[in-house]
């Protein structure tokens, strides 16, 4: 079980390269949702949006549970805490500081022609901070995965204490499908702007107790077509009947099917290393502490200067990955950044 799953470190890479077209087509949402600066109502780019929100963010909080278990396999419950604090808490804190408070400045400016600087400190409104007001940013996702792993911790090391392995290995298919209710009683339990910490938490402990169990990895490689499927299925379904950002039953089945097709797919293809995959396993995290800083504020200057939406895409998603992977490259190279990024040299 320590031995390192390619196929997670791949997977996972993949969950967070996809946020970069993911943020920059949120400029062109067509559900009216203002966001930091908005561009025009696009179809195609809010069917992309719309189907990656399905899956993405809780894909990468059951690859976090399933991580959790190999890595508390090989660390006592002191060594995960330190782990955790050293690349969720420090990058939180240092992010909140210094790379999110650019997003409402910018959006203060685009949507009321003013902002001041430390509004993003002092005014408090929803947690969006699409009206200029603190943000979490994308650091959101750095602070309800340090909470859910902190939360989760105790009863991880006591099930781990008692000898027994993962729950999932004798559990059909359709049954781990069916979990799909946990996530969905997660949402209906707790929800803060929108964001749920109680789905995610479910997200997390289906990667810990079933997902992680080779035996189900097994079956879902297995059976990875199926399972892509229905996951489209569930997506058209939602489509054609429910609109986008689908709150019921269907959002949840669809997630999970979509997710076990991943995993499925994965380790059946995404199961290797070489320099390239390497590079951006390591580059990762960076990537998601600086990209959509990035995304705001090449996006407020080049609708400046093009109006056409299609160019303003083809600029702004280039541009952006360039900036966010030069930003990575210089700070991994200095030590104190490297630290309060949690970057890898």
């Amino acid at each position: 079980m320590t031995n390192r799953k390619h196929f997670l470190d791949n997977l996972r890479t993949f969950g967070v390269l996809m946020l970069l077209p993911q943020h920059t087509f949120m400029l062109f949402n067509n559900w009216g949702e203002s966001w930091y600066i908005h561009s025009a109502d696009l179809l195609v780019p809010s069917i992309i949006k719309s189907f990656n929100s399905f899956w993405m963010m809780p894909l990468l909080f059951t690859i976090a549970g399933v991580s959790s278990r190999y890595a508390l396999a090989k660390r006592s419950a002191g060594g995960y805490v330190r782990e955790r604090v050293s690349k969720l808490l420090v990058p939180l804190i240092f992010g909140l500081l210094l790379i999110v408070p650019v997003q409402p400045f910018i959006a203060g400016l685009f949507w009321n022609g003013h902002a001041g600087f430390f509004d993003s400190f002092t005014k408090l409104t929803d947690l969006r901070g699409y009206d200029g007001a603190f943000t979490t940013g994308q650091m959101w996702f750095l602070l309800y995965l340090f909470v859910i792993a902190m939360v989760s911790l105790p009863f991880m090391r006591l099930y781990m204490k008692k000898g027994k392995g993962t729950l999932g290995g004798g559990v059909p298919l359709i049954a781990l499908a069916l979990m799909g209710f946990l996530p969905l009683l997660g949402r209906m339990i707790f929800d803060l702007s929108g964001i749920s910490p109680t789905e995610y938490l479910a997200y997390f402990l289906l990667g810990y107790f079933f997902l992680s169990d080779e035996a189900v990895l097994l079956k879902l490689e297995r059976y990875r077509f199926v399972l892509l499927g229905f996951s489209v299925i569930g997506f058209a379904e939602t489509i054609l009947t429910e609109r986008f950002f689908n709150e019921g039953i269907c959002r949840e089945f669809f997630t999970c099917f979509h997710i076990m097709a991943l995993l499925g797919l994965s380790k059946r293809y995404l199961n290797f290393s070489n320099k390239l995959t390497g590079y951006l396993s390591k580059s990762s995290f960076g990537v998601y502490m600086f990209h959509q800083s990035w995304i705001v504020v090449v996006a407020f200057f080049v609708l400046k200067f093009i109006d056409v939406p299609v160019l303003q895409i083809l600029m702004i998603l280039p541009l952006s990955i360039a900036f966010t992977f030069l930003t990575n490259e210089g700070l991994k190279r200095l030590p104190p950044f490297r630290w309060m990024f949690a970057l890898k040299k």
